[in-house]
């Protein structure tokens, strides 16, 4: 048994430029794609990071979970089944994260159906200050539905790598120099090397991932290893899935990442690279996704997700 994903959305920008906005479109519009309620939804974990006015507290989560209308009066409703939401921020890796959270509630029966939201913004909401070499993560939301499956299909262990020294990119309110203004400004500092960095650590974490799952051979061929095997990545520059690719002896195309955006997606790169591959009809000819994402830490996650129910031909 495995964690699949049922359904995914994608709420690109929009006027109003806001996470909670972005998130709680997304995580509707993904259970109106698999023809469920937010009374369906067990838990809601949100992954974003940057959010509308710098909130703190109370936890994004609840923001979002009132807004798609998740399980608010329980009490008072048929089942009687409660809904949990949290916030659980790791960067770009988050969305990976989720799955290894909501995957283990899943198999522990704890939940039916966890919705996965991410968001991100400028804290100003202004979608003009999105993308831009001042705030380089665009504004944007994404939303994955998780449910347990009885067959092969689905998410693999998630692995995780690091690199030691500096985390490449910081994002922090100098609240000195904002002053009275810190709902509406970020500081976001990226090292100049910091994708150079990132592929490194990619390369590894593919090589590292197909090592442990299938063998020392499969790392040292990491093109053999992964035939049928399309790449979904996370987006720290535009030319990074390429890059990535040809890095590892891959075809340009084989390595996916998001598209039509201006800037990078963080959080919601994951789920909206899949989504725009399922639509794209990449999935043909694949028995596997390789989902690996990269951020500041510098820190990687990667999981190979079984497409197919027969899995004998992915063997490697």
């Amino acid at each position: 048994m495995a964690t699949v994903i049922t359904s995914a959305a994608v709420s690109p920008a929009g006027d109003a430029g806001s996470a909670i906005g972005y998130a709680a479109a997304a995580g509707s519009a993904c259970l109106q794609e698999a023809g469920l309620t937010p009374a369906d939804v067990d838990v809601l974990i949100n992954v974003g990071v940057y959010r509308d006015s710098n909130i703190c507290e109370p936890s994004v989560a609840a923001l979002i979970q009132k807004r798609i209308g998740i399980n608010l009066d329980y009490l008072h409703a048929t089942d009687r089944r409660a809904a949990f939401s949290f916030d659980l921020m790791n960067g770009a890796c988050g969305v990976l994260n989720a799955v290894q959270a909501g995957g283990a509630l899943l198999a522990a029966g704890s939940a039916r159906r966890v919705l996965v939201v991410s968001a991100d913004t400028h804290p100003s909401t202004d979608p003009a200050r999105a993308g831009t070499p001042e705030f380089p993560y665009a504004a944007s939301g994404a939303a994955l539905l998780l449910e347990r499956s009885a067959d092969a299909r689905g998410f693999g262990r998630v692995h995780h790598r690091s690199l030691p020294g500096a985390h490449g990119v910081n994002g922090y309110l100098p609240l000195y120099e904002v002053g009275s203004g810190g709902r509406s400004n970020v500081t976001v500092d990226r090292d100049t090397d910091v994708v150079e960095r990132m592929l490194d650590l990619a390369v590894d974490s593919v090589r590292g991932t197909l090592a442990a799952e299938y063998g020392a051979a499969a790392a040292e061929a990491p093109a053999a290893a992964l035939d049928r095997t399309l790449l979904i990545t996370s987006q720290p520059s535009p030319g990074f899935a390429a890059g990535l690719a040809k890095r590892l002896g891959l075809a340009s195309d084989a390595a996916v990442t998001v598209e039509g955006l201006q800037g990078d997606p963080h959080t919601s790169a994951l789920t909206y690279a899949f989504r725009q591959a399922q639509d794209a009809g990449r999935f043909a000819g694949h028995d596997r996704l390789l989902f690996l994402a990269v951020g500041a830490g510098l820190s990687s996650a990667a999981s190979l997700y079984h497409l197919t129910r027969d899995t004998g031909g992915a063997a490697l």
